[in-house]
């Protein structure tokens, strides 16, 4: 009998935000475009930075390639989804996935691509 890849668990989305704000732990500014966390359960107003929701060692990586990112899920023990709002829609919609970094560098390796702005870790 063969064994089953683990797949990773389901963790609670984040968002980019599309105003200024505050992280609620340590008051660090967020810009338009930073990915925080929200509480789940608490006010919409309690974000986490990435840093205090433990996703600083997370790289982000854009929709838009399917197999791209079905090798992100493959090789990332840890995947979060990064939603934002939309005013068109009045919804939130899917941006992206925060993946580990060398889930990247072996998706880079065998698709022989390069990522680009791979230490910004922003969304703009």
């Amino acid at each position: 009998m063969t064994e089953k890849a683990k797949k990773p668990a389901k963790e609670t989305p984040v968002y980019s935000l599309v105003r200024a704000s505050r992280c609620y732990n340590c008051d660090a500014k967020q810009e338009p475009g930073s990915i925080v966390k929200f509480e789940p359960g608490k006010d919409e107003r309690e974000i986490r930075c990435r840093k205090c929701a433990s996703l600083e060692e997370m790289e982000f990586l854009r929709s838009g390639n399917a197999k791209v990112t079905q090798m992100a899920k493959k090789y990332s023990q840890r995947v979060v989804l990064v939603m934002q709002w939309s005013e068109l829609w009045k919804t939130y919609e899917r941006i992206g996935l925060l993946v580990e970094s060398q889930a990247i560098d072996r998706i880079e390796k065998e698709l022989k691509i390069r990522f680009e702005n791979r230490e910004t870790k922003q969304i703009h």
